[in-house]
């Protein structure tokens, strides 16, 4: 088999022997599995969730048709990354999600039988590999942005130390594993990304997983295990940051600007708020006001508000800071959603009561007596 540059996209995969037809199949871009509410969760089982020592997850931890969450605390939920869910509809939709992606990932054509199941040593591109059980023993490089899918006939396991490393753009987002068995991850491993499983999931001490682990039918069980957010293939995906900013007021009166985040891959970082104007119609002076927000996943976030005290158009600017993930994104000056009008201060005048026509008579009735009188006492004298 000739080695040569030609081969260099297949890298150490070589080894296997394998007919080159095969090799540049397994290196077939692949569409990615869909998770649905299901990439929600940063730990799903089946009949339980359970835990050891000062874990923390990033995403939902749920379970479903089972009801027991334990260990948590001292086990933690990265904060604002998701919620617990115990036997409830959100766990039960993610279960069904799940599935689904189970059964995508379990259907997609094999482009290289991995003899053994040996990943250990391999540097592999993007495909869809199959073995009847894994062992991953060492180092594995996924090398290349791209989807990678390991369809794996019984168990997953790993020994103490061994880890998944990303290289040219390869991203843990865009790891699957299926597993028809059981997932063991031992300790100080350092995984990535998706298992699902059919059956049970364990991280053993120290073990950590860039991405998520989904157990159909029976436990996850985690001991001190960090379980970050899983990282984007292919560098940086773009993002869309779009605005509006609130109604016109009196001088006086607080205004404020709302930004939308969408297209992220769990986007952090922050959103930055200035505010330009009256008469600096091109936003480059300086910023009479800055309001820095964090960025925690895709969604609304609302700058501070600020108070107008003088009159004109004032205008906002929104820019989102990006992060390894994702783009920067930045509304434009003079954008009709960003502008908002402070008018001069409304006065308003209490209109002064008036008389009904029985007060008037009354009135004039009271002053034509009061004349009588006068005159009366006048004539006394």
């Amino acid at each position: 088999m000739n080695r040569s540059s030609s081969m260099a996209g297949i890298k150490s995969v070589a080894w296997l022997g394998l007919p080159l037809s095969l090799l540049l199949a397994a290196s077939a871009t692949a569409q990615g599995v869909p998770l649905g509410t299901a990439g929600d969760f940063g730990v799903l089982g089946g009949s339980e969730v359970t835990n050891t020592g000062p874990s923390e997850v990033y995403g939902s931890v749920g379970v479903w048709p089972g009801t027991s969450i334990s260990g948590f605390p001292p086990g933690t939920i990265f904060p604002g990354s998701g919620a617990f869910h115990s036997a409830d509809t959100v766990a039960q939709q993610a279960q069904f999600d799940l599935g689904v992606a189970y059964d995508d990932a379990s259907g997609r054509a094999c482009g290289v039988t991995v003899a053994g199941g040996l990943l250990g040593g391999l540097t592999l591109t993007p495909g869809v590999y199959c073995m009847d059980s894994a062992d991953l023993t060492g180092t594995l490089t996924l090398d290349g942005a791209g989807v990678y899918i390991f369809q794996i006939a019984s168990g997953l396991i790993t020994a103490p130390g061994s880890s998944v490393v990303m290289i040219n753009g390869a991203g843990s987002c865009d790891v699957f594993w299926q597993v028809t068995s059981s997932a063991a991850i031992d300790t100080t491993s350092q995984m990535a990304g998706t298992i699902l499983a059919l059956t049970s999931i364990t991280l053993n001490t120290n073990a950590s997983l860039s991405g998520r682990a989904l157990a159909r039918n029976a436990l996850v069980s985690q001991s001190s295990n960090n379980i970050t957010q899983c990282t984007a293939g292919g560098g940086t995906v773009p993002t869309t940051l779009t605005t509006q900013a609130s109604a016109g007021v009196a001088i006086g009166g607080q205004i404020h600007d709302t930004a939308f985040l969408s297209g992220g891959v769990n986007p952090t970082g922050t959103i930055t708020f200035d505010l330009y104007g009256p008469g600096d119609a091109t936003c480059t002076g300086a910023s009479l006001f800055t309001s820095a927000i964090p960025v925690n996943g895709n969604g609304s976030y609302d700058s501070a508000n600020f108070t107008a005290l003088v009159a004109g158009t004032y205008q906002w600017v929104a820019n989102y800071s990006g992060d390894v993930n994702n783009d920067a994104a930045m509304t434009a000056c003079n954008d009709p959603n960003e502008s908002v009008q402070v008018g001069a201060t409304v006065v308003t005048t209490q209109a002064l009561p008036t008389l009904s026509a029985w007060a008037l008579g009354l009135l004039a009735s009271l002053v034509a007596l009061f004349g009588l009188l006068t005159v009366r006492r006048q004539s006394g004298h």
